[in-house]
């Protein structure tokens, strides 16, 4: 019954392991053989003055020192729910150290596609997942090196997945510390590490040692990836946009030694600037790194339509080249805005309104008030809206939008991290507008340009998905002849009492992807199974093709009623 299915997870995993080998050998080119930097003494390079040595200006900063209208969207984690999960385990895992098998407890085991905790392992290293589909996995210990797991379903506490997690013994571990310059500590900081200069070293891993080679690589492709964000790893020029989230006095693991950029913000108002050396063989007693933070400074103004001078109401503001704590200013109905805390010198701000084109404003001075930023009107011929996924309507990011006139070059958007997209249409006549996401079914409409505003929402792509939306049903069985013998290639139909409900959306003219459209019948394969998805839910009867007699049952949403049995 379960061999359909389990051919089409092995692909998945198949494919997920030729995608992780690929990264592996992108990576390793990065590490090409060639000599190991000499040591550099100390932390701060010669001849430079940090901006963070600056004096804080006098007078303790507000409370809430970002300001009513300002966002630093790094500050909050992103929480991924649990889904596709089974009733109960499907697959035991078994954390041990290598080399001395010891059994590790409280290891974290992660899915790999979004970070979301499955399980921790109790005192005897064993953790149980309930997963409906092979996954990767990992494993995420501080002090080990990151490991990967392709799961393997079916492994029992009999017969667990063994996972051998290997002590960093190569890693370049430095402590940060951060005070305000009158040397009061600040409990919590933003940290991007840019790097400046970073030499291309071997992998420091010994040769003859296949765990530990291998935990090495999938160490340093985790380390950039959302399963371990709680894990300040950093990786160099190959994750140089990454911010830690750093308690005062937490350790920084450096995959290799190099020049840095030190960036570092709090939401309560302070930043800093540094540069560092991280030393290839840092002494074992290498002093902490200390960073200086000063009070923030911020650019304040009004953001104002370029033909009638209006003010612009709900204005994005974002800094270019970003900064540690992700700030995001909106303006208010007046138009106005305030930005930062950012230290002083000269900034360029990206902005952006729904209804105009966006604009990189700048230089401006910081601090600075009064800055007047105009905007141009979008020609009526654009198109905005928002992608969203069903049946929750959460936004997708990184969809493509394609409009499509008749005669002329397709315009192409891609969505935001909310989901938002402007593109422009050509031409005066309608057209179609198509939608792609992966992990999503295809969505298309017919649009006139200049269109007002629209949410485009898309099904998930994947039986799993569905069925764990409650979006679907699933009927699972089996076709057999007279004397029991399994019936190749037959046709099941489901004859629902009540047919689905006709989904769709009113005063639209979609051409595909309004509603599920899920077929009635399903073929056995051969080995007689059958396997038939639909949202067609309560009661009804299966028949095969030219039968009327069948097999009452009942399809549930979000559930497989599998066992059903029908006779030629």
């Amino acid at each position: 019954m379960l061999a359909r299915p389990m051919r089409g997870s092995l692909v998945i995993v198949l494919l997920v392991a030729l995608v992780v080998a690929a990264l592996a050998m992108q990576w390793l080119g990065v590490f090409a053989d060639s000599g190991m930097p000499s040591p550099l003494p100390g932390d701060s390079l010669p001849g430079e003055s940090p901006r963070s040595a600056l004096t804080a200006p006098a007078g303790s900063l507000p409370t809430d020192a970002l300001g009513t209208g300002i966002v630093a969207t790094r500050t909050v984690l992103n929480s991924a729910p649990n889904t596709n999960l089974a009733d109960e385990p499907t697959a035991v895992l078994r954390v041990l150290e290598h080399g001395t098998d010891r059994a590790i407890a409280g290891a974290p085991i992660r899915r790999v596609q979004d970070g979301s905790d499955l399980a921790f392992t109790d005192e005897r290293g064993f953790a149980a997942v309930a997963l409906l589909e092979p996954e990767q996995l990992a494993v995420v210990v501080d002090g080990f090196l990151l490991r990967m797991v392709p799961t393997r379903l079916g492994s029992t506490e009999a017969e667990p997945q063994l996972v051998p997690l290997v002590r960093d013994e190569w890693s370049i571990v430095r402590r940060f510390e951060f005070a305000t310059t009158d040397g009061t500590p600040i409990d919590e900081a933003f940290v991007r590490l840019r790097p400046r200069n970073v030499p291309k070293t071997p992998p420091p891993v010994p040769a003859g040692d296949a765990i530990r080679q291998r935990a090495w690589t999938e160490h340093t492709m985790l380390a950039a990836c959302p399963v371990c964000s709680d894990v300040p790893v950093q990786l160099g020029t190959w994750a140089e946009e990454r911010v830690h989230r750093l308690k005062n006095g937490t350790d920084v693991r450096f995959i290799a030694p190099g020049e840095f950029t030190v960036e570092v913000a709090t939401t309560s108002g302070w930043v800093a600037h540094k540069d560092l050396r991280i030393e290839a063989n840092p002494r074992a007693n290498a002093p902490p790194i200390r960073i200086a933070l000063e009070a923030g400074a911020f650019v304040q103004g009004h953001v104002v339509g370029i033909v009638a001078g209006a003010p612009l109401a709900d204005t994005k503001l974002t800094l270019q080249g970003g900064e540690p704590l992700g700030l995001m200013a909106t303006t208010s109905a007046d138009g106005a805005f305030r930005f930062g805390p950012l230290l002083a010198g000269r900034v360029t701000l990206h902005v952006r309104h729904g209804d105009h084109e966006p604009l990189a404003f700048g230089p401006i001075e910081v601090p600075g008030s009064d800055v007047r930023i105009p905007l141009q009107p979008l020609p009526k011929t654009t198109l905005r809206g928002r992608v969203r996924a069903r049946p929750h309507l959460q936004p997708i990011a990184g969809a493509t939008v394609k409009w499509s006139p008749s005669g002329s070059a397709p315009v192409i958007a891609i969505t935001d991290k909310t989901g938002l997209f402007t593109l422009r249409a050509t031409g005066t006549a309608d057209a179609r507008l198509a939608v792609q996401a992966i992990g999503y079914l295809a969505y298309a409409e017919l649009i006139t340009p200049g269109a007002p505003f629209a949410d485009l929402d898309l099904w998930p792509a994947t039986t799993a998905e569905r069925l764990s939306q409650g979006l679907t049903a699933l009927l699972e069985g089996i076709v057999v002849d007279a004397s029991g013998q399994p019936v190749v290639h037959a046709s099941v139909h489901w004859h629902p009492a009540q047919a689905a409900a006709a989904l769709g959306v009113p005063g639209r003219r979609v051409l595909e992807g309004a509603s599920l459209d899920l077929p009635l019948v399903a073929r056995t394969g051969n080995d007689g199974a059958f396997r038939l998805e639909t949202n067609a839910f309560g009661a009804g009867r299966l028949t095969l093709a030219g039968q009327t007699a069948g097999l009452d049952t009942t399809a549930s949403a979000g559930q497989t009623k599998n066992g059903l049995r029908l006779q030629q």
